[in-house]
Formats: C-alpha cells, sequence, structure tokens
C-alpha cells in the first residue's frame, strides 16, 4: 500500500474518539485565537478589500464570513476567512507548514455549516487535517522558496473537507491529487496582501478539491510519492516519504508538540529575537539615543526565509524585516498592532535606527556541511552603546501565550469590532466545541446577520 493510500484510509478510518484529548485541546485553543484574529482583520485594509471582493462574487448562502453579515458559497467562504485570519500575521504558529489555525478551522466551518454538522465533527476533521498537513511539513522538507502554510495548508484543508464530507478512501485519494495541483504560494509575496491571501487560497482549495472528488472528478490516486507528483515537486532533498505514515495514529503531532499562541502581530521568525531584546529593555534603560550598534547574528543567511526584507517602506513589510523589529521594539520598548501601520513605517526615527542594525549569519553554520547546516538554531543579539557597554543576548526559546493570555488575546482582538458583551459566547463555545449540535451556532456568535 502506498503513502497516499495508507493516508487516506487511516483519514477515513479514524473516529473522533481515537484522537488524544490533548489534540482537542490545542485545537480548541487555535480555533478560539483564530475566531478573535479574523475579527480583527475585518478593520483592516486587507480585511476591507476580502470583504468588498467576497460580496461582488456572490454566491449560494451555503456558509458565512465572520464579523460580517456575508452568507456565500462554502469554497468562497473558506477563502474569505481564512484570508482575513492572517490579515495582520497575529494567527497562531504550529504544524501544516506554519499556520495551521487560518487553514484549518475556515475549511472545517464553512464545510460544516453548509452540512449542518456538529462540533465534534469540526474538531475531529480540525486534528485529522492538522496531522497529515503536519507529517508532510515535517517531512518533505522544501529547499525552494515555497510559502509552506500555502503548499502544506492546501492538503491539510483537503483532508479536514474529505472527513467532514464523508469521503471514502478512493475519493479521499482524488481530494488529496487535485489538491497536490492546487497547492501554491510564493515567498516573495511575504510583506504585501498576497501573503494573506495565501491560506485563503489553500482553505478554498481543499473544499473545492473535496467537493470534485465527491462528484467522481479524478486525479491520480498515488499523488504524494508518485514520480513527477507532490513530494518530487516540493520535497528537499532531506525528503523522507515513507516517514510521512510511520507512527500514524499512533504519534499526534497535533498532542504531542502543539501550537503556539503569538503575542506579537508579525512574522513568527521575529519572535525569539524579541523575547530577548524586550526582556533586556525591562531590565536596563535601553534609550535609542546611547546605542551605537545592534547586531543580530543568526542561524541562517541575512535576509532569507520568511524574513527576506531588508528594507520598509510599508507597515506589511514591517512584519517580514528584523532590523525594523529590532528598531521598533528598542524606540517604542514594545512591539504591537501600531508598530506595522504605514504612518509608523515611514517616520524618520525609525527608518534612521534601521541604519545602526546588522544582520549577520553564525559563523559556526557557515562550516557546517550544507545537508546539515540547518541544525544550529543558536542565536544572538549585540547591543553596543555610546559608553562602551556590551549587552549580549542569548536568544532562546520564544514566547508564546498561555492559559488566561490566550483569552484575553481573543477579548482584545474581537473587541476591536463587537462589544464585550458579546465575547463570552464564543470564548464558551469553543470550549464546549464537542457537545455542540450545529456549528451554525458557534457562526451566529462570530457573525453580525441573522
Amino acid at each position: 500500500m502506498g503513502t497516499t493510500e495508507t493516508v487516506a484510509k487511516w483519514i477515513v478510518d479514524t473516529p473522533y474518539e481515537d484522537i488524544p484529548p490533548e489534540a482537542y485541546e490545542q485545537a480548541k485553543k487555535s480555533i478560539l485565537d483564530y475566531l478573535g484574529t479574523t475579527i480583527l482583520g475585518t478593520t483592516t485594509e486587507v480585511g476591507r478589500q476580502i470583504i468588498d471582493f467576497t460580496q461582488d462574487q456572490g454566491g449560494n448562502p451555503q456558509a458565512r464570513v465572520i464579523a460580517t453579515d456575508i452568507r456565500t458559497s462554502s469554497a468562497a467562504a473558506a477563502f474569505a476567512n481564512g484570508s482575513i485570519g492572517h490579515a495582520d500575521d497575529f494567527d497562531d504558529l504550529g504544524g501544516v507548514g506554519g499556520h495551521p489555525a487560518t487553514v484549518l478551522t475556515p475549511t472545517t466551518l464553512a464545510v460544516a455549516e453548509q452540512m449542518g454538522l456538529s462540533g465534534r465533527e469540526v474538531l475531529a476533521a480540525w486534528a485529522i487535517g492538522y496531522e497529515i498537513g503536519t507529517r508532510l511539513s515535517s517531512n518533505l522538507h522544501p529547499d525552494r522558496d515555497w510559502h509552506p502554510t500555502a503548499i502544506f495548508g492546501t492538503m491539510a484543508s483537503a483532508v479536514a473537507a474529505s472527513k467532514l464530507m464523508g469521503l471514502d478512501v478512493e475519493q479521499t485519494r482524488m481530494a488529496l491529487g487535485i489538491a497536490g495541483s492546487e497547492a501554491a504560494g510564493l515567498r516573495r509575496n511575504f510583506g504585501t496582501m498576497t501573503k494573506p491571501f495565501h491560506p485563503g487560497n489553500a482553505a478554498r482549495s481543499g473544499v473545492v478539491a473535496a467537493k470534485l472528488a465527491s462528484t467522481g472528478f479524478t486525479a491520480d490516486p498515488d499523488i504524494i510519492e508518485g514520480r513527477q507528483g507532490y513530494a518530487d515537486n516540493f520535497g528537499g532533498v532531506k525528503c523522507n516519504i515513507p516517514a510521512i505514515s510511520q507512527t500514524l495514529g499512533d504519534y499526534y503531532y497535533l498532542a504531542s508538540q502543539g501550537t503556539r499562541i503569538k503575542p506579537w502581530p508579525c512574522c513568527g521568525g521575529n519572535h525569539q529575537m524579541l523575547t530577548g531584546l524586550l526582556d533586556l529593555i525591562q531590565h536596563y534603560e535601553i534609550n535609542p539615543d546611547n546605542v551605537e550598534s545592534i547586531e543580530h547574528v543568526g542561524p541562517d543567511a541575512p535576509c532569507t526565509g520568511a524574513l527576506l526584507r531588508n528594507e520598509v517602506n510599508q507597515g506589511l513589510e514591517g512584519k517580514f524585516c528584523l532590523r525594523y523589529n529590532i528598531s521598533a521594539a528598542i524606540i517604542d520598548r514594545k512591539i504591537d498592532l501600531s508598530t506595522f501601520t504605514d504612518e509608523r513605517a515611514s517616520q524618520a526615527d525609525v527608518q534612521e535606527f534601521m541604519e545602526r542594525v546588522r544582520l549577520s549569519k553564525n559563523p559556526d553554520v557557515e562550516l557546517r556541511r550544507e545537508h546539515i547546516a540547518d541544525g544550529n538554531r543558536d542565536a544572538r543579539l549585540k547591543v553596543q552603546m555610546r559608553d562602551g557597554t556590551l549587552h549580549d543576548v542569548e536568544l532562546g526559546t520564544a514566547y508564546h501565550l498561555t492559559g488566561d493570555e490566550v483569552l484575553d488575546k481573543f477579548r482584545v482582538n474581537a473587541g476591536n469590532v463587537f462589544g464585550q458583551e458579546r465575547l463570552g459566547e464564543p470564548i464558551q463555545l469553543v470550549e464546549g466545541l464537542a457537545d455542540l449540535d450545529d456549528i451554525g451556532t458557534l457562526m451566529d456568535a462570530v457573525t453580525t446577520g441573522g
């Protein structure tokens, strides 16, 4: 039995009860965080344009767009909710290439709302989609500049939609085959409106793939492992196809590794640095006028990967520029939504301070052989003061939100659109998602129409 068939059989055969409770707790945490970032996302220019586009396109009223009164097709709703949820790059981090919730939640909510399914079914499909998407992203190791959330999210979305629609093994293989040809997304678009387009497109593509497969639409049945297929095109030199299905059903990435909730609305690649720098700022009086220079020594060549921007002219670009985040944190002593407005990005103080920030690659990594050069994640931040003081900060694990901090973030984000009196209901519904008979009840709580 090949990889695609093995995966499809596991998707079809796995019931809700087989998935560890810890996985569902992680899923609910990310779903709630996603709802908050999506409600907030409707206030952004990205959100407004996606809403206008969705209204203009129309569609059968199968599912709703969060924080609006729009009813449209389930594929269109998945696209809109996926794009808007990523508008501020404030949604969760984890498997499925990096941003699982803004792909899996729009997919599962849209399909489940159209079909009148339960919260229990949504949770199972979310967890199963997460598992396959993460097994792909953890074992293919792309070595080109694809956006991982886009290419792996498309497959994860197809998995989740197929599970909710009750597709059989052969239909699920067809859905994966269709999704394999839909998968796309380029890192060059990071720092533009097309970056949040990627997860929206992935969510829509997964819904389309499952719906077409359900009607008998065909694709190659061995898309993952087949010659000229998904792994051939998206896999790197470390691609390990057998590992995708090994321990499937015994080891759950979602339960064992979990998701991480962002404290700052920017690319997660900044967060290790921000954790160390903001801690330094709390302990020392770092006046920007007294800073001679700052050097970030990291494992990657500067301005490669997700943090590709070296100059910033717009707020969105700032989310993917390490020099900008360092400069804004030093000057403002904080990083928040106001950091990434066009107005802040254009101001002279931050633009001038960026000239004092230098990025370099860890020399230890430079000396390693190419096939293990990504094995050293050590990074340092060296803040040289004009009085001769050197703050040499060893950067460790990035900070992420837990417990009540996750609820507080949801309340702040959703509170930008909804009154505080509305925020308790979605929190309670997500917490009790497994007991929710109809996912439409949750959508009632996070939309504005009847």
